[in-house]
């Protein structure tokens, strides 16, 4: 597709986007502010591999001739995980590089642009590609929803998709990351994804704004597939490969974390880590040690668990257990917060709870319920039966 709008001239490709009433169609049904109009003069395409070339080369290059790069959008503001930015890639050999402008503009992923490249700058920010210094009412829309697939590829080949859209599979946020949010209130997050491929574990970091819509969203628990853009943070001789997110949708990650054990059932209980990604509210039996006792009705902090006795008399600390599978763990994070309700005919909260039975703290229980959210963090509600293990 792409070559064959290279064959046209500029002039064409001006006059098509004037004729064209899908562009604006598109634009209000997308409810996308579409960016001013205005023709632009003839002049020549350069690729995006071409300009990446004269950034190696030159390290900055500024164009001072009338002259274009066209390609295909796959990142945009939509989410507000980019300011003043998209992503562009080339259909055609997959070369890609990042568009810094000098306004927020009304591109959106799967357009097809004709960027003016006269007076902007070809460079970088610490080491990631950009066409810097860009009005956006001299960049065309030729096309819409002409959107690229993202190649599939393992974490370790990330270098050398620089500014592309890819997929990892079989990838997961690391455990110490876990209930964290996307990004911090202050500023940008980084959370770590890790994959694991024949025993080995590969890592790279996602990177996102506290402007961005799902910035306060708590990042996924489970495994699965992660789709974004890779960049790069460079600081003299410490280089960082990043992944910027398009949307929280594309990250499709709800299976059983690697590591994690257990198929639900009395015979083969989950362990913690399976219980903590489900959250589906089924029914399951789990098992792990019990570590703790909560203090609060909203758990947020490793200070709102009783870890140690004395475990006092209140009635939320009576209804709880916390359960971990590590019997020293301390981190709420790897914790499972199990309600007892009063009515369970079983009588967990009388035989289980730890103010009463301090002897309990870091036995193995076996316990079945609903797996739910409790005060805060990834529970089980206990209306089934129980064991010890």
């Amino acid at each position: 597709m792409l070559k064959s709008i290279l064959r046209y001239s500029i002039l064409s490709l001006m006059i098509i986007g004037m004729m064209s009433s899908c562009v604006k169609k598109n634009a209000r049904q997308n409810n996308f502010p579409e960016p001013p109009y205005k023709p632009l003069p003839a002049g020549d395409t350069i690729t995006i591999d071409s300009i990446l070339t004269l950034w190696r080369l030159e390290g900055s290059h500024k164009f001072t001739t009338d002259t274009y790069v066209i390609g295909t959008v796959t990142g945009d503001e939509t989410s507000g995980n980019l300011y003043k930015a998209a992503f562009i890639q080339d259909p055609d050999d997959n070369s890609a590089i990042e568009l810094y402008m000098k306004s927020t503009c009304g591109l959106r992923i799967g357009d097809v642009v004709a960027v003016y490249l006269k007076d902007a700058t070809a460079s970088e920010y610490s080491g990631t590609p950009q066409i810097q210094d860009l009005d956006p009412k001299y960049i065309t829309i030729l096309e819409n929803e002409q959107f690229i697939q993202p190649a599939v590829i393992p974490v370790t080949d990330a270098c050398n998709h620089l500014c592309q859209v890819v997929t990892f599979e079989n990838v997961q946020f690391v455990k110490d990351d876990l209930g964290l949010t996307y990004a911090d209130t202050d500023g940008y997050g980084e959370r770590t994804i890790e994959q694991n491929n024949y025993g080995i574990t590969s890592t790279i970091i996602a990177r996102t704004s506290n402007y961005a819509s799902f910035a306060n969203k708590e990042i996924a628990r489970g495994n699965g597939t992660f789709t974004g853009i890779v960049t790069l943070y460079a600081n003299g001789s410490n280089t960082t490969w990043q992944m910027v997110i398009r949307s929280v949708n594309e990250l499709n990650m709800n299976g059983p974390r690697f590591g994690a054990t257990g198929t639900g059932t009395e015979d083969d209980p989950y362990d913690i880590a399976s219980a903590i990604n489900i959250q589906d509210e089924s029914e399951a039996w789990v098992h792990g040690y019990i570590v703790g006792a909560a203090k609060s009705t909203t758990i947020v902090t490793n200070d709102d668990i009783l870890w140690e006795p004395p475990f006092g008399n209140e009635a939320i600390t009576k209804a709880t257990v916390v359960i971990a599978n590590n019997p020293d763990e301390r981190n709420i994070s790897n914790c499972l917060v199990v309600y007892m309700p009063n009515n369970n005919p079983y009588e967990i909260r009388q035989k289980v709870n730890l103010v009463d039975h301090p002897e309990n703290i870091h036995k193995m229980l076996k316990v079945n319920g609903h797996l739910k959210n409790q005060y805060g963090l990834p529970g089980l509600k206990a209306d089934g039966n129980f064991n010890w293990e």
